[in-house]
């Protein structure tokens, strides 16, 4: 209950914060994933796939019947009237039919797992419908980024979004494939949540799952856009937006200036850069991925590798930016993972931790990104140091040392249902 209270207020209030810019909120958008031409795409594939594998069996057949008639029903109307078919309105009906089919026919366990099943598709679809806004808002209130200090700062890196933009563009087809990645990254998801939720419906949620790692991460880390506006190399130094960028070298040549300042921007493009939110995406697709099988390890690591090549070399991110994703994500998982263990102080001082480190290298690229690109090793160390030391502390708490001293790793199949 109270989780969809707080899903309602935060609604309202990107919804009354687009209203003030005089932009579409989640509120219009989800009518149109209703009743008028739907935001389809890779959400609401997985979306339909987490509550397929949610859900009773039994109740599989039934609700691929309701989210096809009611898809026939729209494309009908469209086609009558000469317009393009589409996909997306009949998922929608579909997780409202579920919902009322638990409320009104079902009992006990298969009630919970009904609810469940369309209440975690439906925050996926509302989670996406609320960033979308999001990012509309930060080009709208945020004319000014910041891109000069990073790009100073990423140079304690070696500039690598610059080494990794060249090595993509003359590999074709190692570009298509990392914009495949990148692209349907939340399918990467719900490849690893098929793992964990593939036998909810019987035995109920884990306590901790990617899904709701993937939320955690969509909801906290757009605050920082507000804080710290960054556009990305393609952008600001690139042509991503014919004419808007300061300087078109990317990904050929790196700058030199060493005098920062935070100028204007075309708000053609959104300030989503720091954190990478896909980096952190990503990282934690690996995290949730290590604790399976051999195959989904496998896919995991390839998952996360091709996700920090797309972004580096897509001109999309910074190698600062990642960075910050990865610490962002290795603390917000050290404070998810295992929540049967409880806040023991090792975990309460990896999640301190790990958040003084973040904005420790926010306020270090926005106030020392010159004395970082002129440290030599020493800026470049520091950072990824504290990658490394964020790792080694989450995985202390992934995986505790057992009694005997073993390590003890839980199995993707450990349950606790749902009160």
């Amino acid at each position: 209950m109270w989780a969809v209270l707080a899903v309602v207020v935060f609604v309202a209030a990107i919804q009354a914060a687009a209203t003030v810019y005089g932009l579409a909120g989640p509120v219009e958008g989800l009518a149109k994933d209703f009743v008028g031409r739907p935001v389809t795409g890779e959400v609401k594939v997985a979306a339909l796939a987490l509550a397929l594998m949610c859900m009773p069996a039994r109740l599989r057949l039934p609700f691929i019947g309701v989210v096809v008639g009611t898809e026939i029903l729209f494309n009908a109307e469209r086609f009558a009237a000469g317009t393009s078919l589409h996909f997306g309105n009949g998922v929608m009906w579909g997780l409202v039919a579920l919902a009322a089919y638990a409320g009104l026919r079902l009992t006990g366990r298969e009630r919970v797992a009904a609810y469940k099943a369309a209440g975690v598709a439906g925050i996926l679809i509302v989670a996406n419908a609320c960033s979308a806004v999001w990012l509309g808002l930060t080009m709208e209130a945020l004319p000014y980024v910041a891109d000069h200090f990073v790009e100073v700062a990423d140079r304690a890196l070696g500039s690598p979004s610059w080494v990794m933009g060249r090595f993509v563009h003359e590999h074709g087809w190692y570009l298509w494939l990392i914009t495949k990645v990148y692209t349907y990254l939340p399918v990467g998801a719900a490849v690893v949540a098929f793992f964990q939720l593939r036998r909810s419906s019987t035995e109920g949620f884990p306590r901790h799952h990617i899904v709701r790692s993937f939320i955690l991460i969509g909801a906290i880390g757009p605050v920082v856009y507000f804080l710290f506006p960054v556009v990305g190399p393609a952008y600001a130094f690139g042509n991503e937006v014919a004419g808007a960028g300061w300087m078109n070298i990317w990904p050929h040549v790196v700058p030199t200036s060493l005098e920062p300042v935070s100028a204007y921007f075309s708000q053609a493009a959104p300030r989503n850069c720091m954190p990478s939110l896909h980096t952190a995406w990503a990282t934690a697709i690996l995290l949730h991925a290590l604790r399976g099988p051999r195959l989904l390890k496998a896919f995991g690591v390839l998952w996360w590798v091709f996700t920090i090549s797309a972004t580096l070399g897509l001109g999309a991110h910074y190698g600062v930016d990642l960075v910050a994703g990865l610490v962002f994500a290795l603390t917000l998982e050290a404070a998810l993972v295992r929540p049967e263990d409880g806040w023991h102080p090792r975990r309460i001082a990896t999640v301190v931790g790990g958040s003084l480190a973040f904005v420790a290298i926010l306020l270090a690229i926005r106030y020392l990104s010159v004395s970082m690109a002129q440290s030599g090793y020493f800026a470049a160390v520091a950072l990824l140091g504290t990658v490394a030391v964020m790792a080694a502390a989450y995985a202390r708490i992934a995986r505790p040392p057992s009694p005997g001293g073993v390590v003890a790793v839980p199995p993707v199949g450990e349950r606790a249902l749902a009160a």
